[in-house]
This record gives structure tokens, C-alpha cells and sequence, in this order.
């Protein structure tokens, strides 16, 4: 019997069509993995109220602190007087403002890349790109903790999957070498994966790339503002940019704004205009969003002393974290994951901890791992030394409460 069959001479008993609702968040609540969405308030980049209560956050991906940068609240207040609250429609429909072809240009440039498209959002972005890349006749080549938007735009495109072990390359190779007869193959990975905190081995990466004929995409969404010697993130080396077919980042993380980007060659942004459809039926990302991202990238290049006070906080809150017994190799990015395993630990971890003023949430399946919850703990700019030293003592007591 095949499946439509089966669906159809099924006897499924007469109940509301919503009555599994009840009965699959009940089994999400005695996994500990229920989740529920704070109100909470932002007083500044890493400053917020929570049910009347003061905050400082460790929580964020606001690495440099421009949300709240005065001149990019400024570029955006004035670019809603300007251009309006929104885009009004898709770019290929109504066109697009002279601010979103600024912001396109300025984005190419920090990535050494010849064009850039803007997107609504990052997820949107990944789902652009490799949609628009891949199809049924294609192979899909990704390290096991690319982000849930490459997943599921791997998915969506029809292309065969193959994964590889977190940055084990060698069984990368191995893929790439038994699968023989895909029209084209595209590797892909994170610079910066978000739950871990560790780097690619983009050069590695290129290798492949340029042995096995690959496109390479590079989700730089963590490394932009953080990776480099200026921030420029992964594809900030011209060298090694070039030779990254696709390099996809936000403006919502340490750029302190919203929407994704893909920055390639004119050709590349030329295809991805005419292909992708999450650009093609996305109303355009508010032209006061672009001003204010624009606004974003000056104050990244014009102060370097951003860039060099996130690093100091890194490497402050690594030997902190050291000191509390938690070990963690020379930090790669602002991002420490702090291991329980356990998901009723990890809640319990992160609930002491706001009760001492801290908000570090608790990261459970499936956003990682079975086994491998955590405490995902980030540090920005915006941080003063005295936050991530009264943090660490908050912390070292609610280690050995639980």
C-alpha cells in the first residue's frame, strides 16, 4: 500500500484538530525544553527591565553596542522622517531607494566583494542564497553546526545533504571525493558559529573548494564586527575574500541594526536578483533600516578603540571564567558557552543568575544538541569591567549552588 493510501484508509479517531496541542507542550515541559518569550525592555545595549526589575545582559549578539549608538539612532530617526516607516513593496516591484543601493556598496566594500544585495532579514538571506544556488541535481556540503537557516535552505532546495563532523575537514574531504556525478557542489559553514563560539578553517575551506571545483558560502553573520584585525570579518583579508564565492551577514548583530546581506561578484548579485525568491517576494528591507545600518559601518571604521575594548572584555571574561574552573582555549569570539549537558541544570544555571541581575538564557534542543545544553554567554563592547567582574562572582556563586 503506498503512502496516499495509507493516509486515506487510515481510521484516525474523531477529535478536535487541535487537541495534540496540549499533549506535545506538555511533553516539551517534562523534557525541559518548554520555552516562553520574556517581556523585557532595553535600556541600553546591554541593559534591560524585566517585570520592574533592573538587568545587565549578557545574552545578545549586540557585540559592539550600536544599537543604542547615538548616531546610528539618529541616521535612523532621520531616515524615517526622510523615507517613511517602510519600503512599501518588493525592490523588483517599486524599486528602491538610493540608501539601499549606499548600503549595498558600502557592504561590498568591507567585504572586499564586487556587489551586494540586501535581505529583510539573515534567515532570509540564507534561504536566498543556497535556494537559489541549489537544486535536485546538486550536492550541499555543510559542517554539523551551520546555523538553522542553512539547514532549512538546504532542505528547501532539493539538494542531496551531506554533513561532516564540527570542523573535521578531513571527513569533509572525504565526502567531496566519494560523491562524484552533482552538477555543482556547494560547501558551506559558519565563520563564526553562534552556540559554540569557535571559527571555520576558512583557508582549509578554500582548499577544498579549489581541489574539488566547489562554490564556497561563507555565513559571516558573528564574524562582521568581530573577526579581523578592524572588524571586517571573515572575508576581511582580500586574498582570501575573493576566492569565497558567497558571503552572507546581518546588519543585526554587531551592527547593532536589521536585515542580511549576500556580497559576491556583480555576476553573482546579478543571479541572486533574478533567482532568489525570499529577495523577489520580500517587501525591501525600511530605507531608515539601511541609513541607520550605513551609520553603523562608519562609527565600526572610524572607531577603532569599539573594536579593541570588545576584545579586552573577551579576554577579560575568559580569564575570569578560567579562574571559576571553567576551561576554554584562547578565545576566538565573544561567545562562551557554558556546559551543563543537563536542560533542567542549564535552567536552573541561568534562573540563579537572574535572580542575582544577569540574563543568560538557558540553550536547549533544538536549537543544540541532545546533551548538550548550555549557558550561552556573550560579551559586547558596551560592557564595563565592573559588569563582567560583578557577572563572574554571580556566577562562581551559582556553580556551587546547583
Amino acid at each position: 500500500m503506498n503512502s496516499e493510501k495509507a493516509r486515506t484508509c487510515r481510521k484516525w479517531p474523531l477529535c478536535p484538530p487541535d487537541s495534540f496541542l496540549d499533549e506535545e507542550l506538555r511533553t516539551l515541559q517534562d523534557r525541559h525544553l518548554y520555552r516562553k518569550v520574556r517581556a523585557i525592555d532595553r535600556t541600553g545595549a546591554v541593559r534591560g527591565i524585566l517585570d520592574g526589575r533592573s538587568l545587565c545582559l549578557f545574552c545578545g549578539n549586540d557585540y559592539l553596542g550600536l544599537s543604542f549608538h547615538p548616531e546610528v539612532v539618529g541616521a535612523l530617526i532621520e531616515g524615517a522622517r526622510r523615507y517613511g516607516a517602510g519600503a512599501g513593496a518588493a525592490r523588483l516591484t517599486s524599486g528602491h531607494a538610493s540608501v539601499h543601493a549606499a548600503l549595498e556598496a558600502r557592504l561590498a566594500a568591507v567585504k572586499n566583494k564586487e556587489n551586494a544585495l540586501v535581505y529583510s532579514t539573515g534567515y532570509l538571506a540564507n534561504l536566498g542564497i543556497l535556494t537559489a544556488l541549489a537544486g535536485p541535481e546538486d550536492l550541499v556540503v555543510m559542517d554539523k553546526l551551520c546555523h538553522a537557516s542553512m539547514v532549512d535552505a538546504a532542505r528547501l532546495s532539493g539538494a542531496a545533504i551531506r554533513v561532516y563532523p564540527h570542523r573535521l575537514y578531513r571527513r569533509c574531504e572525504e565526502i567531496l571525493k566519494r560523491s562524484p556525478g552533482f552538477r555543482r557542489k556547494i560547501l558551506v559553514t559558519e565563520s563564526v558559529f553562534s552556540m559554540d563560539g569557535d571559527t571555520a578553517d576558512i583557508a582549509e575551506l578554500i582548499r577544498l573548494k579549489e581541489k574539488f571545483g566547489c562554490l564556497l558560502v561563507v555565513d559571516d553573520a558573528h564574524g562582521t564586527g568581530v573577526l579581523g584585525r578592524r572588524g571586517g570579518g571573515a572575508a576581511e583579508d582580500p586574498a582570501q575574500s575573493e576566492k569565497i564565492d558567497v558571503v552572507m551577514g546581518t546588519l543585526s548583530k554587531a551592527l547593532g541594526c536589521l536585515g542580511g546581506y549576500a556580497a559576491a561578484s556583480s555576476k553573482m548579485i546579478d543571479y541572486l536578483t533574478n533567482f532568489s525568491r525570499p529577495f523577489i517576494f520580500t517587501t525591501a528591507l525600511p530605507p531608515a533600516l539601511c541609513a541607520a545600518a550605513l551609520a553603523a559601518v562608519d562609527v565600526l571604521e572610524r572607531n577603532p578603540g569599539l573594536f579593541e575594548s570588545l576584545w579586552r572584555h573577551v579576554r577579560r571574561m575568559r580569564e575570569g571564567l578560567t579562574a571559576a574552573g571553567l576551561s576554554y582555549e584562547p578565545s576566538e569570539s565573544p561567545i562562551f558557552p557554558v556546559m551543563t549537558g543537563d536542560e533542567a541544570e542549564a535552567l536552573r544555571l541561568s534562573q540563579t543568575l537572574l535572580e542575582a541581575g544577569f540574563l543568560v538564557p538557558a540553550i536547549r534542543y533544538p536549537t543544540v544538541p541532545k546533551g548538550k545544553a548550555r549557558l550561552r554567554l556573550t560579551v559586547s563592547a558596551a560592557h564595563s569591567d565592573d559588569d563582567i567582574d560583578a557577572f563572574l562572582a554571580a556566577l562562581r556563586c551559582s556553580l556551587k549552588s546547583i
